[in-house]
């Protein structure tokens, strides 16, 4: 999302000059991804520690804007104990992050949950697609329980999501680069 002041946009264009600096980023993501397939633990577990350091600073930027708040401010109170539980959840993951890895997985089987109810509810609240949407499903209900019954096929699959994320990222970066390359010429 942009906005416009004066013709200008919030965010600096990239220009097909800088297609050098995205090429690189590009490869790297690239990198990045094909180590996060061959060392599927290291890469959970830095996503684990990721994920604590986030919630850390999502903690202090909370109980932050909740100080700065005025007194009798609405949801002040909720802002402060959020950014109080996102903290005290960031430490424990920074310093345990097995429980960061436990909480990823538990947030991938009810992401499969969740879609499973929906697509079910697709399918019973209209004819159109109906065999699609249960179809789509079942197969995410057999995913959520397969992943339920074997944590550590959860653990490989976020792994694998994290991987493929950062070589398709790479990848779209590189033929970015290359686009604006040619551009450039």
């Amino acid at each position: 999302m942009t906005t416009r002041s004066a013709g200008r946009t919030a965010f600096a264009p990239r220009t097909p000059d800088q297609w050098g600096g995205l090429a690189v980023s590009g490869v790297l993501g690239i990198v990045v991804g094909v180590i996060a397939l061959f060392f599927p633990g290291l890469t959970i577990l830095s996503a684990a520690i990721f994920l604590g350091i986030g919630l850390v600073v999502q903690g202090v930027v909370e109980v932050a804007l909740a100080l700065r708040a005025g007194p009798g401010s609405t949801g002040r109170g909720w802002l402060a104990a959020f950014g109080v539980l996102a903290l005290v959840a960031g430490i424990l993951v920074v310093f345990n992050p097995g429980g960061g890895i436990l909480v990823m997985v538990w947030g991938l089987i009810l992401w499969f949950v969740i879609t499973a109810v929906n697509d079910f509810l697709a399918a019973a609240a209209s004819r159109e697609h109906r065999g699609w949407n249960i179809t789509l499903g079942v197969i995410s209900a057999l995913a959520a329980l397969a992943l339920l019954f074997s944590p550590g096929t959860a653990i490989g699959v976020l792994a694998l999501f994290i991987a493929l994320g950062f070589i398709f990222r790479g990848g779209a970066d590189l033929g970015l680069a290359l686009t604006m390359r040619r551009a450039a010429r």
